[in-house]
């Protein structure tokens, strides 16, 4: 699976999100919906499944889904 298919992975069965929601550009807030206690599940998840910590702050609820694969790539987790 790539990154981005990762992170859409987590959104949508740890989150409950629709799939069909769900895009490179999908803000996690303005789009998806999802809200600060979400935000923390998803980090968490992401966390556990690339094996890193991500630093506090770097991803938002204005994230978008391009960035948060962007800053993963950056770390290097593909």
């Amino acid at each position: 699976m790539s990154v981005e298919e990762i992170v859409k992975d987590v959104l949508i069965n740890d989150i409950g999100m629709d799939d069909v929601e769900v895009s490179p550009n999908s803000r996690l807030k303005e789009d998806l919906g999802v809200d600060s206690t979400e935000l923390v599940e998803v980090i968490a998840a992401l966390e556990k499944k690339f094996k890193i910590k991500i630093p506090e702050g770097v991803i938002g609820l204005r994230s978008s889904v391009k960035d948060i694969v962007n800053f993963l790539n950056n770390v290097k987790v593909s």
